[in-house]
């Protein structure tokens, strides 16, 4: 069974300390609703991957020349790939997609984006999160490798708490960091392969979920055994996740 390569999704200034621990994807741009692209000082370690803050991005403006600016700067902090924190798709948004997924492979670079924008890119790598509230953990990563091709999935391994109030729309939940939780009783689910717990909170239903470390390795382990090879986590971690 092949490991997974894991990034280490750092800012740019913890770049040099994250990278003696595994490649890293830095946190180096911003891109506003203004598509002001705002830049962070350029570590001096060179990143494996770039990521891009867009999730106040709508996908307007001149797509084309946009996205030569990310795809040129990525190659400046000298990156292979850039990877995409977009909103919930809109058409522009899925548009410009479509044109970084082109470009970016008539440069040779690699893309990763959320899973909503999948059809729409390709040749991207869809990034999903490690939590689920339904089913097992197993069963939906088989369902979305079947989908996309276990290759092409790339697993978020988020490190915040995840707090659903019932009943809720699917998808919609409050992250925090886990050291910010009120004192619970966990239990592991099996199934969610994640800890569990669940309270009142204004006289409704609160499920909380949440990973540590031994949740986590296991995530990885049924991935691996799928053919999921990469994963991203946050650098440094809370400190109240005893990663």
């Amino acid at each position: 069974m092949d490991e997974m390569k894991i990034y280490l999704t750092a800012p740019g200034e913890l770049v040099e300390k994250a990278a003696r621990y595994g490649p890293v994807a830095a946190r180096l741009w911003r891109l506003g609703r203004d598509l002001k692209l705002n830049r962070a000082p350029l570590p001096g370690a060179r990143p494996a991957l770039a990521v891009v803050d867009a999730i106040s991005f709508r996908g307007h403006g001149p797509q084309e020349a946009l996205a030569r600016t990310l795809l040129c700067q990525c190659r400046l902090a000298g990156c292979r790939g850039l990877v995409l924190e977009l909103p919930r798709p809109n058409e522009a948004l899925l548009r410009f997609c479509q044109v970084l997924d082109r470009m970016a492979a008539g440069a040779g670079l690699e893309l990763t984006l959320p899973r909503g924008y999948a059809a729409a890119a390709p040749g991207s790598f869809v990034l999903i999160p490690a939590q689920n509230t339904g089913g097992t953990y197993e069963q939906r990563l088989r369902r979305l490798a079947a989908l996309y091709g276990a290759d092409r999935l790339a697993l978020d391994l988020d490190t915040l708490a995840s707090r659903y109030l019932l009943p809720c729309r699917a998808g919609l939940c409050r992250k925090v960091n886990v050291s910010e939780l009120p004192p619970l009783i966990p239990h592991f689910s099996p199934a969610l392969c994640a800890n569990t717990a669940s309270r009142l909170t204004g006289g409704r239903a609160e499920v909380i979920l949440w990973d540590d470390e031994a949740s986590l390795r296991q995530k990885v382990t049924i991935a691996s055994t799928i053919g999921i090879r990469r994963g991203f986590i946050r650098y440094p971690p809370d400190p109240g996740e005893g990663l």
